[in-house]
């Protein structure tokens, strides 16, 4: 019978989330699993969108798998010149002069502040086609490293960095339960990636809910995968958006009219309370936190 609830329960989260994209003016793609149960729930989940700076996750890996096999040295330092800054976000770019840097701090900023300087140089050190290499071999069809960051070039020439929410769920999946990165690489990955920051998954949720994962943002895109660790269980969430228009200022939430931010975080906090809820619950739904009878 507490199967039979649970399902129950699971079908009134499933009902709010296919309510949510049609209230947003732009396309939406949501994929969530559950990695106890298996289940997995997807919405667009097979469309192409630009990952923005999630696709930041598989370089990252990349750079890990390489130290792992003795390739690089994550304590090599690299001299960042005038020349090699990227504009747009981090930090790199506003520090005067030339700046020294190991190759696992640069990762750091590429994950924690989305240092565009830092990513362009792990993607020099990780080699763009190597990381598209490992994508394919891993079997993901349509995730691609097409560009730097900031190449205004390339983005002018139609080249632009793709995933599906499929993919981008996917690829945490497999840090979360070790098939194809090795434990070390996984580890090391998972705990840059849970380095604490605002995101719209996470700004919902309470302070002390850690979350591994990677936004992205760019204009009328934003994006965003990531594992929730609960007290007994976790699960992976993923949203995409696209054309969701140039506006900077987040919509109010009472109109339907959400940017990008917004509906990943209406969705987070879906998404939270039920399986919240359920880790929470006896096998008939009582709290078990809760010892007053009423």
């Amino acid at each position: 019978m507490s199967g039979i609830n649970e399902n129950i329960y699971l079908n009134k989260l499933i009902q709010r989330l296919n309510n949510i994209p049609n209230e947003f003016k732009g396309l939406c793609g949501v994929c969530i699993y559950d990695p106890d149960t298996k289940w997995y729930f997807g919405i667009n989940d097979d469309m192409t969108f630009p990952t923005a700076s999630s696709i930041k996750i598989p370089i990252l890996i990349k750079l890990l798998s390489d130290a792992d096999k003795k390739l690089i040295n994550l304590s090599d330092e690299i001299v960042i010149t005038e020349q090699m800054k990227s504009r747009g976000s981090g930090v790199i770019h506003k520090m005067t002069g030339s700046v020294k840097m190991t190759i696992e701090n640069l990762a750091i900023l590429m994950i924690n502040l989305s240092d565009n300087t830092a990513t362009n140089l792990c993607i020099d050190i990780a080699n763009q086609k190597e990381i598209n290499e490992m994508l394919s071999d891993y079997d993901f069809g349509t995730m691609k490293l097409n560009r730097k960051m900031q190449d205004y070039q390339a983005i002018n020439e139609g080249k632009e960095n793709i995933a599906t929410p499929k993919e981008m769920n996917l690829i945490l999946q497999m840090l979360d339960n070790k098939s194809l990165f090795n434990e070390s690489v996984s580890n090391k990955t998972l705990d840059i990636l849970a380095i604490n920051k605002s995101t719209p998954i996470s700004q919902p949720l309470p302070e002390n809910i850690k979350v591994a994962g990677k936004t992205g943002g760019m204009p009328g895109v934003r994006c965003e995968t990531a594992i929730v660790y609960l007290k007994n269980r976790r699960y992976i969430l993923t949203v995409m958006t696209s054309y969701g228009g140039q506006s900077e200022i987040p919509q109010n939430f009472l109109n339907g009219e959400y940017n990008g931010s917004d509906i990943i975080s209406k969705i987070s906090c879906e998404t939270y309370k039920y399986f919240n809820t359920i880790d929470n619950s006896s096998e008939f739904g009582q709290g078990l936190t809760q010892t007053i009878n009423y």
